[in-house]
């Protein structure tokens, strides 16, 4: 008896049902009907809960003074330190200057002063600067201190009817800035309009 007696001597079916073991051809069949099912599960929608895009603002804050502020992190365009504003004269006083930032010359705003909020003169000057775009300006607003992103509930902001410029504010004190809304602003045109 050669060894190939042997193995067409063998009861396969009963060996596999011994061990457990699949048919290959069951097996490929239980594959592709596993594939199949995870494929329906993949295809289907996402039945997690998640927060609507309106549900939540990711805002990237800042400390300026004693006030603290965030933007909508999609109305930035950049954050930077800076050594040196160049003042440019004849600009209303919310207008620090200006600064070169790779090549670009970027106009420098206060928020305390544009807003009307004193100046401490013995605190130590902003010294980074968050550069916004909106209504076809970009500006850089001063900042002490860039705190970070956060993505907030719209539920925590809290609505202001005495402020112009802002969307909302939280319970900790942060203001949401409208940034379309304060570069709309007519008071940040200097210039370059007949006065006639």
């Amino acid at each position: 008896m050669t060894p190939s007696d042997n193995h067409r001597d063998l009861d396969w079916e009963a060996i596999r049902a011994n061990f457990g073991w699949d048919d290959p051809d069951d097996q490929d069949e239980a594959i592709l009907q596993r594939l199949r099912q995870r494929a329906r599960i993949y295809a289907a929608p996402n039945q997690r809960t998640e927060l609507a895009p309106e549900a939540a603002r990711t805002v990237l804050t800042f400390e300026l003074g004693s006030e603290h502020y965030g933007v909508d992190v999609m109305a930035v365009r950049g954050v930077r330190t800076i050594s040196r504003v160049t003042r440019v004269p004849g600009t209303p006083a919310f207008y620090r200057g200006v600064v070169n930032l790779r090549g670009q010359v970027i106009t420098v705003m206060d928020l305390r002063l544009f807003f009307g909020i004193p100046v401490d003169d013995v605190e130590i000057p902003p010294d980074e600067l968050v550069v916004v775009q909106g209504a076809g300006l970009e500006i850089g607003l001063l900042a002490h201190n860039v705190e970070g992103v956060l993505t907030i509930p719209t539920a925590a902001f809290e609505s202001v009817d005495n402020m112009r410029y802002a969307l909302g504010v939280t319970r900790e004190r942060l203001v949401l800035l409208d940034v379309q809304r304060l570069l709309e602003d007519e008071q940040l045109v200097v210039g370059g309009q007949d006065e006639s």
